[in-house]
């Protein structure tokens, strides 16, 4: 009970442990007042107390960290990813929006942008496979609070190879001339073959036209040496166009041709 001026006394509502309202935002309670007469004569009057929100709760992801893969031929648009997260508050306390960590690089930003009201990542740029095999960004959940209360949460998105590189063949020196009497064995030309894609796409094979008197001796790591392997004739051919074609593993494989002339000698 609490005095007032004119010496009555009122009865005064006070707190004995913090509210919460994301636990319990109305509280009915049952005033009684009691006399002192015989018999005894009360009155009874009805609190209801509502609880105000307070920005006092962070925002809260669904997972973390997300992941997520995409071919690196992924149109441009397509969506990617959606990211979610609550906020206990109410009002603009608990209304959030998304976007990427200040500290994004434009590396990430060229490539991918975040809806701020839903959280949907679309791809807005290309994926190279090998350029960039994944990209670990970090998404920020802010509410509207006063002041705000932000979290944060991690995405990796990894990048699947596809087999859109040809492979090459190149010449590391150049041919040289051979002598119809050459024996078989005899070096003409060192190759190599090259293919930008990884793993199986990568793989690549080499093959000549069935009946050449020559064939691919490998050496190391995709290298290989042009060599003699039969009786050449100069009378019959001077010179002999060699048509290498390069073939890679993926599906669907992926070919490419190089011809090497190389001069016969007369003896």
């Amino acid at each position: 009970m609490k005095e007032v001026e004119d010496g009555k006394a009122v009865p005064e509502l006070v707190l004995e442990k913090p509210l919460d309202r994301e636990k319990k935002a109305v509280h009915q309670l049952l005033l009684t007042a009691l006399d002192g007469g015989n018999p005894v004569m009360s009155g009874t009057s009805k609190i209801t107390i509502t609880v105000l929100d307070v920005n006092d709760n962070f925002p809260v992801f669904d997972k973390n960290p997300y992941k997520v893969s995409l071919a690196e031929n992924t149109s441009k648009d397509a969506f990617v990813i959606q990211i979610a997260a609550t906020d206990a508050d109410e009002g603009p306390n608990g209304e959030l929006e998304y976007s990427f960590s200040s500290r994004t690089p434009e590396s990430v930003l060229s490539v991918f942008e975040i809806d701020k009201l839903t959280g949907e990542i679309h791809l807005k740029g290309e994926l190279d496979y090998e350029r960039a095999t994944s990209y670990k960004i970090e998404i920020t959940a802010k509410d509207k609070g006063v002041p705000e209360m932000d979290s944060h949460c991690r995405l990796q998105i990894d990048v699947v190879d596809v087999n859109d590189n040809t492979p090459e063949i190149v010449l590391t020196s150049e041919p040289q001339a051979v002598r119809e009497d050459a024996p078989s064995g005899t070096v003409v030309a060192l190759i190599s073959a090259r293919d930008a894609d990884s793993a199986n796409n990568s793989k690549v094979t080499l093959r000549l036209p069935k009946g050449s008197p020559f064939t691919l001796k490998p050496s190391f790591s995709n290298n290989y040496a042009l060599v003699t392997s039969g009786a050449l004739d100069r009378e019959s051919s001077s010179e002999y166009n060699i048509e290498i074609t390069a073939t890679d593993s993926g599906s669907p494989p992926l070919s490419s041709k190089k011809t090497i002339p190389v001069s016969i000698t007369d003896v």
